[in-house]
């Protein structure tokens, strides 16, 4: 059995990781250790093996170091929680979002408008779910069902930075919203 350092202790409590989401791994093949995350609810582990850039054994469920990319908290997180996922319709470009959001979706679209995302201000919400878990899953399957019309797009966000949005399929609403419900059947 391992036990957090107080090293790891202190990343995990300055990242805002609850320790109820972390388990010791140790010993645990990786259909063992999945198996256990998934019981227990918890999105990282440690006790695993050491990662070769930094030394770390704080991990995702996948695998991947989260002291050597923090970010990949954030995602895990996102793939595991509850949430509204949305698909949202821009009429003038024929584009379709595909989005999460902790609460409220209508906002969320007023502020795709607000922003002109992807260079597109006529934002209508189209279907919305709430995800009692695994919102991010179930977002990422919808987007793997669109992937064929996906269209990266580069648009500028107020105050002049510009920001590509993968987010975005070039496809009539009839697909996007198929997608979306058959992606809620597959949950």
């Amino acid at each position: 059995m391992a036990s957090l350092s107080n090293q790891q202790l202190r990343f995990l409590k300055e990242q805002g990781v609850s320790l109820s989401q972390v388990i010791d791994a140790s010993g645990l093949s990786s259909k063992d250790r999945v198996t256990k995350m998934e019981t227990l609810g918890a999105s990282f582990y440690y006790g695993g093996a050491i990662c070769k850039a930094g030394g770390h054994s704080l991990r995702t469920k996948p695998g991947h170091c989260i002291q050597c990319d923090t970010s990949k908290i954030a995602y895990q997180l996102r793939h595991t929680a509850s949430g509204h996922v949305y698909l949202a319709y821009s009429w003038s470009r024929q584009y379709a979002k595909v989005g999460y959001s902790k609460a409220y979706p209508e906002e969320r679209v007023g502020f795709l408008c607000r922003e002109n995302y992807g260079n597109a201000n006529d934002w209508e919400l189209k279907h919305t779910i709430f995800v009692s878990k695994s919102a991010g899953r179930y977002e990422f399957n919808i987007h793997a069902r669109l992937e064929q019309y996906r269209k990266p797009v580069l648009y500028e966000k107020y105050g002049g930075v510009f920001v590509e949005c993968r987010e975005i399929f070039s496809c009539p609403l009839p697909i996007a919203g198929s997608a979306f419900e058959n992606a809620l059947r597959s949950l």
